[in-house]
């Protein structure tokens, strides 16, 4: 079928073209924006309700709703991801999402992408075991790093988070895989890539992802790394891949352009190349799309590098 995607649902987007997962339908389960941490690079923006406590967020009896709806009708996807606009494994029935999925719909894999602080909870890592992949966070080796880069919750220790990646993968027999978000002038150092080095061997994952500031983050200052940085310090940690920019395209068409760009670009900042993707549409039709929510005042923009992205404006604090 045509991958459209009714601009009503509140839980799911996309799907989207993913650079690691191929054609991914998102599942949000978190109020924007709620996390563990206040990351200074993050494309949702800065982190409103900080906090680690774990609840239903969202009504998991409607997320189940929208997910059958659509994926009755067997849509063209490569995973079903666990992502948006925190942290997922905040959600207290992610767990029964996943085993809902897997029983329901086992053509489709499932991914979840969390920062992995709450793997220390013997109970959050049983709800994520029959996830397909698991993608986790590693940015920093020191805890200064740690501070700077992620803004932790006060309550959270970076040793605690450590050792729960190290147990989560010896129950864990699926795909974990670690990105490695490098910031320029903090964590690209040869002392702290050598301790990040340190802990991703003790983990042990399937895959280890560099990545760097694509999209606008929270914080203006933050720059990205050179890639040819990347591809080095890729070679250094033995085996890690670069994320590059997808080249998956997206299958989703349909007439109500605006919903589809405000559900996407709510939970993260695009290009108009991005949203011809999503829409498989042309791209400069997608700039028209984009301009006039623009000119509207429904979105705003801003010049990065790889071009100009469109997002949401965000409250300041």
């Amino acid at each position: 079928m045509d991958n459209k995607l009714n601009s009503g649902y509140r839980y799911i987007f996309g799907p989207v073209p993913s650079r690691r997962l191929g054609t991914s339908l998102g599942v949000d389960l978190l109020p924007a924006k709620t996390c563990t941490l206040d990351c200074i690079y993050c494309e949702c923006g800065r982190t409103g309700n900080l906090t680690l406590e774990i609840k239903e967020y969202v009504p998991v009896e409607k997320v189940k709703s929208e997910l059958t709806d659509y994926l009755s009708q067997g849509p063209r996807l490569d995973f079903v991801t666990f992502s948006g606009s925190g942290e997922p494994t905040l959600h207290k029935q992610i767990g029964d999402l996943i085993r809902f999925l897997k029983c329901e719909y086992p053509e489709y894999s499932v991914a979840v992408l969390t920062n992995g602080t709450l793997l220390f909870d013997p109970e959050v890592r049983t709800r994520v075991l029959d996830a397909d992949v698991v993608k986790v966070s590693l940015d920093a080796g020191s805890v200064e790093n740690f501070i700077r880069i992620n803004r932790p919750h006060k309550d959270l220790e970076m040793s605690k988070i450590i050792d729960g990646l190290i147990g989560f993968r010896k129950i864990y027999s699926n795909q974990l895989w670690v990105e490695v978000f490098i910031v320029k002038g903090l964590n690209d150092k040869d002392i702290e890539l050598k301790k990040i080095k340190d802990i991703l061997k003790i983990v042990g994952p399937d895959r280890i992802h560099l990545n760097t500031l694509d999209r606008p983050g929270t914080e203006t200052w933050v720059e990205p790394v050179e890639e040819s940085f990347l591809t080095d310090v890729a070679g250094y940690l033995r085996n890690a891949r670069v994320v590059h920019k997808s080249d998956v395209s997206g299958k989703l068409s349909g007439k109500d352009f605006r919903g589809f760009i405000i559900s996407t670009v709510r939970r993260r900042p695009c290009t108009a190349e991005d949203v011809s993707r999503i829409l498989n549409i042309n791209e400069n039709n997608a700039k028209k799309h984009l301009d006039k929510l623009y000119e509207n005042g429904e979105i705003t923009k801003t010049s990065m590098p790889r071009g100009v992205f469109y997002f949401l404006k965000r409250e300041k604090e």
